[in-house]
Order: structure tokens, then C-alpha cells, then sequence
């Protein structure tokens, strides 16, 4: 039997809406909510990341500094004041409200999700408000929402078709209206992802954003030509150089990832680009790369200081600001800036992974390990993939560990291979145990924090060499900074 709402409405006649809908609806809504938490790629948590019903902001929230978010809706039925004078009136797609309110009117159809369908405003003159549905609407059951400039208003079921407007069942709306919102996740420098939601409540939701890398990067409007250039930087009063080796396939238009590639003792800028093994692979996918110099050691020539041994320097400020002024010089990816580096210049890679993981995305040292003088103090500020090389019979870092006082009056005392193995796996809160040497001597930690991997790949019978670019670079190039 038609409730008495339903038939008065149905001949066009006034409505007393308040009391109906509450003696009718008690207890009816439709309600949704879905948490969860937002990460990249790498695992890392996502803060500020928009959460919104796709195709509204009517709602909406953002991630909090842990990447948790919690969004939800509840239409109710019920009416949304006490007020118990207004009516309503409806013909075909024309509205009218009788209320002894004043001002303005807003009527507003809203689906199950919250989404807003059709809104208009319009003036209370006389005691009534007018307003009509637009011609063409979608089929389907809805909420009518009246209400006023001021104070709360009235909702009830209704369903829109070509003859207009007609209220719905209590019953029959919920029922309409049971599809859930898609929620989209937007945040700049990552790509939106959106999530169709099955239930009405959805709890520990895991919603991964991958990077664009572009966003948040603006290239320099002069391109660098293909080459070298010899840089110049003052660092605390000291001048330091650099090689900047800038790629024929570099465009200047799209950000690229920064390689930076470390010098052994006794070394050079310019001898580690001739060596390295990762310059021909990152050339080939137009990847800027720079090749910084050390200063001299007492007794071997240019050097790091990795706290203990080489120099007495200041390379991480060297690093830090080497970085920043070739982000102003060429289009680099801000996110995919990586160190690697041979013997000291591995020391020096291990040492960058220490100390400035807000600048590097990963590291791939070799031939040089974490010392009992620089490990006490290496507190990454995150997770940090690691990469290592080394060779079971190197004469100069023994992979076993122990003494060395090659540098005069700086003697250090390597952990070994192994040791630095573990304790990379320690700061990363690696889980469980590291998978078994593969056919390149690789053995990896492949669960740990913020979705980084700590591997350490030994050649048997190698010496004291170059890391392999091959193997280094392609699991390098997968992380970004979070």
C-alpha cells in the first residue's frame, strides 16, 4: 500500500515533508567509509596525498604524516530539522517548496555516494521557492535535498525518469542506490590512482602511488650541450671541481636521473669516468652523470673522508652542493639521484647512503666496506637500497675485513663483505634471510623497509675492481626518493 507520502505526491498535491520522512525513514541511511594508508612504489609513506569520490570534491580528505586517510558518507533519511511547516510540492520536473523561511533555497539531488547531480538556487518570495530539473537527466533513484541559507533542511528518496521527479520508497532508494564511490588518490609528482570500492565499509586499505618523476621539475630553459664541462664550487671556503658529462641523447626537455660517480685513492674525476663500468649504460638512456674530485690524503693522493681515513675534508657538504647546482644546470629528476664509486670512492658511496638519503635514491658501492671508525655513526634518515661488489680475493680491502694503514696516520678497520652485508640489512630492517647467490655471486635481502633491498653481489676469485654496471644499474634506476 502506497504510503501517504508517495500518493500525495503522486497527485501533485501539497506535502507536509517533515513529518513524513520521519515517520516513513526512521532509521534508513545509506552510509559508506573506507580507510587505509598510501605508500609509493618504494613503500614509503605518502603524506598529503588528496583522497576524493571521483567525479566530486563534495568529499574529500587528505593522508595524514603516517600516509593513513579515512573518508566516508552517510545520507540519512531522516529529516535534517525539526522544522515541521514546510511542504512540497512537485509536477513533472518542476519543484516547489512552501516554508516560512527566508532568503534563498538551494535544491540538490545527491546520489548514494554523496555526489553531487543537480543544484540550483532560488529565491523565497511569498512563502515558496521555485526551481526545475534540467531536461535529460539520468534515470535513477537519488536523494532531494531542500535547503535553507540558514539552518538545516529536508532529504528524501526520490528517482528521476522522463516524466520527472517522483519520491521513492524508503525501501526501494536504499536498494537503488547501492552501488559504491570509486575513490581517487591524487598527489602532485605521482600518478592519480583511482579505487572502486566493493562494500559499504572497507577498512586497511593499501593504496600504492607510482611516480611520474615530472611534476615537481622544471627545466632550465638553456639545454646543455653534449660533453664535458670542468665545474668550479666554492664549498665552506674551499674550492672543489667536478666533470659534468652531459650525454648525446640528452633533450633538455624531459628530467633525467643524476648518477654520481665516485673516484678511488689516489684517484681522479677524470680516471673514474674512464673506468667506470655504469657510463656506457646510463649514455644510452641520455642519464647525466658527474664524476667529483676528492682532496689530497697525506700520503695517496686525492681521497675521501669517510670518518677515520682519507682527508679531513667536508664531502658531504662537497656532495650535497655539487647536486644542487647541477639540478640548476641541467633537467634532473629530483628523485632519482644516485652514488655510486670505486675502493674510497665506494667508501665514499657507503658514506653518501649514511649521511644524505635525502638526497640519494640508492647506492652501489664497491671494493670498500663500512669501518668500526664510520659505522657508529651512520644513521640513514630512511631506507636505502644498497648495492655492493666486492671480490673474494682483493688484495687491498680484504673481504674478510680487518686492519689497514695504507693512509699515513689514518689507519681504519674495515667490517668485511659480510659484515657490511648485515649491517646495511640492520639499518634497512630487513626481514627474514637473504636469498641464495645467484649466478652473478648475488645474494639479496628482498624484504625490507619502504620497499628497499640490500644485495651484495661477490665475484670468487675477483680482485680489487670496478662494481658491475650491468647488474648495479638496472635495480638502481627502479627507486626514487620518496
Amino acid at each position: 500500500m502506497p504510503s501517504p507520502l508517495e500518493t500525495m505526491v503522486r497527485r501533485s498535491a501539497s506535502l507536509a515533508v517533515v513529518g513524513a520522512v520521519v515517520a516513513l525513514c526512521a532509521g534508513s541511511a545509506h552510509a559508506w567509509s573506507a580507510t587505509g594508508t598510501v605508500k609509493n612504489k618504494s613503500g614509503t609513506a605518502l603524506s598529503g596525498v588528496a583522497v576524493t569520490v571521483q567525479d566530486s570534491a563534495a568529499i574529500a580528505t587528505t593522508t595524514d604524516a603516517t600516509g593513513a586517510f579515512q573518508i566516508g558518507s552517510s545520507t540519512s533519511l531522516r529529516s535534517l530539522s525539526e522544522v515541521s511547516d514546510w511542504s512540497l510540492k512537485v509536477e513533472g520536473r518542476d519543484i516547489e517548496v512552501l516554508t516560512p523561511a527566508q532568503g534563498r533555497i538551494e535544491f540538490a539531488l545527491l546520489d548514494g555516494t554523496g555526489r553531487l547531480l543537480w543544484s540550483a538556487t532560488a529565491e523565497i518570495a511569498g512563502g515558496a521557492a521555485q526551481a526545475s530539473l534540467p531536461v535529460g537527466m539520468r534515470p535513477g533513484a537519488a536523494y532531494l535535498r531542500v535547503r535553507p541559507e540558514q539552518g538545516s533542511g529536508q532529504v528524501l528518496a526520490v528517482t528521476t525518469g522522463s516524466d520527472g521527479l517522483r519520491v521513492a520508497s524508503h525501501l526501494v532508494a536504499p536498494r537503488a542506490l547501492a552501488g559504491y564511490p570509486v575513490l581517487k588518490f591524487h598527489k602532485a609528482g605521482y600518478r592519480d590512482t583511482t579505487y572502486a570500492m566493493t562494500a559499504a565499509a572497507q577498512t586497511g586499505l593499501a593504496i600504492v602511488l607510482g611516480d611520474t618523476g615530472t611534476a615537481t621539475t622544471t627545466c632550465p630553459s638553456a639545454k646543455l650541450p653534449a660533453g664535458d664541462q670542468t665545474k668550479t664550487i666554492s664549498v665552506n671556503g674551499v674550492s672543489r671541481t667536478y666533470i659534468l658529462h652531459v650525454p648525446s641523447g640528452y633533450t633538455g626537455t624531459t628530467p633525467v636521473p643524476l648518477v654520481v660517480d665516485y673516484h678511488p685513492i689516489g684517484g681522479s674525476a677524470s680516471g673514474q669516468e674512464s673506468g667506470t663500468t655504469y657510463k656506457p649504460l646510463t649514455d644510452a638512456e641520455g642519464v647525466v652523470s658527474v664524476y667529483p674530485n676528492g682532496l689530497a690524503s697525506p700520503n695517496l693522493g686525492q681521497a675521501w673522508n669517510v670518518e677515520g681515513c682519507c682527508t679531513t675534508a667536508n664531502d658531504t657538504s662537497f656532495a650535497r652542493a655539487m647536486v644542487a647546482e647541477v639540478k640548476t644546470l641541467a633537467c634532473i629528476n629530483p628523485k632519482r639521484v644516485y652514488a655510486v664509486g670505486f675502493s674510497m670512492g665506494g667508501g665514499m658511496t657507503h658514506f653518501s647512503a649514511c649521511h644524505l638519503t635525502d638526497i640519494f635514491a640508492a647506492a652501489a658501492p664497491a671494493a670498500f666496506d663500512l669501518t668500526q671508525q664510520n659505522q657508529p655513526d651512520c644513521h640513514p634518515s630512511r631506507p636505502i637500497t644498497m648495492v655492493m661488489f666486492r671480490g673474494s680475493a682483493d688484495n687491498v680491502v680484504p673481504y674478510a675485513g680487518g686492519h689497514s694503514a695504507l693512509v699515513t696516520g689514518m689507519a681504519i678497520d674495515f667490517l668485511g663483505a659480510k659484515g657490511t652485508f648485515q649491517q646495511w640489512a640492520t639499518y634497512d630492517q630487513c626481514t627474514g634471510s637473504a636469498s641464495a647467490e645467484d649466478a652473478n655471486g648475488c645474494s639479496t635481502y628482498s624484504t625490507c623497509a619502504g620497499g628497499t633491498q640490500v644485495t651484495l653481489c661477490t665475484k670468487q676469485g675477483g680482485g680489487h675492481e670496478q662494481g658491475n654496471g650491468s647488474i648495479g644499474w638496472p635495480i638502481l634506476k627502479k627507486y626514487t626518493l620518496p
